[in-house]
């Protein structure tokens, strides 16, 4: 009876397993790319290293797949690219990720937040965070593989390629995100570099989890938590 009520809670509360006021340290939401469901095997990559990362100094993590429907391109010789299917995947994403962003906000405050999305999951976020943090706890973002990616913004942290702009567009990251965000782009991928037809790259350039992905987002986490502790 236990482990269903526990269970029972972990769908109602998912970021409210644990901790002092119920809410875990850190919080993770993944944002999958184009025909992906949960969070795809290349966020899944990040979610898994920061959170073992995160536990054994001491952390408690949680995470959670942001739902919208990742619509994919590769059916129908990209048909949602020009019917407008795509970009509505987009906006539905980044309202769906404001909307939990807003109420980790309201019901656990005191959370870490690190949000984490690959190829069209990144330009979700990046859509999200165009005008406002939606909280003020937000410690990192990764994006993976960016089809709007711009490469032009001071304080950005980027591993791979370091040119090159996105293949769907040149979109701009926020300003009061730049210094918390991660771009990782594979160095042929032709979807975040804008050049080439490497697409295979695309997909299995993100396997493994740069190191210095984790050890940002680590170092981000620590400082923020130990600001806390020091403003109680």
């Amino acid at each position: 009876m236990f482990a269903a009520l526990s269970l029972a809670l972990a769908l109602l509360y998912p970021f409210a397993p644990s901790g002092v006021d119920g809410c875990s340290d850190v919080a993770l939401i993944g944002v999958s790319g184009s025909g992906q469901t949960g969070y795809g095997e290349q966020v899944k990559g990040v979610v898994d290293r920061v959170t073992d990362e995160g536990e054994s100094l001491g952390m408690s993590v949680v995470a959670k797949p942001l739902e919208y429907p990742a619509v994919s391109i590769s059916d129908n010789f990209g048909l949602a690219l020009f019917n407008g299917d795509y970009n509505r995947s987009v906006s539905i994403g980044a309202a769906n990720l404001i909307d939990a962003l807003d109420e980790l906000g309201r019901d656990c405050p005191r959370t870490q937040v690190v949000v984490i999305g690959y190829s069209q999951g990144a330009q979700v976020i990046k859509t999200a965070m165009a005008d406002r943090a939606p909280v003020d706890r937000l410690a990192g973002v990764v994006l993976l593989a960016d089809p709007s990616r711009d490469t032009l913004q001071i304080g950005v942290l980027r591993i791979g390629n370091l040119d090159g702009i996105g293949a769907l567009a040149s979109n701009p990251l926020a300003e009061h995100i730049r210094t918390l965000t991660i771009d990782v782009c594979a160095l042929t991928d032709a979807v975040c570099s804008g050049g080439g037809l490497d697409f295979e790259s695309h997909i299995k350039g993100y396997e493994e989890t740069p190191d210095a992905v984790v050890d940002r987002i680590t170092r981000n986490l620590e400082q923020s938590l130990l600001r806390y502790q020091s403003a109680r």
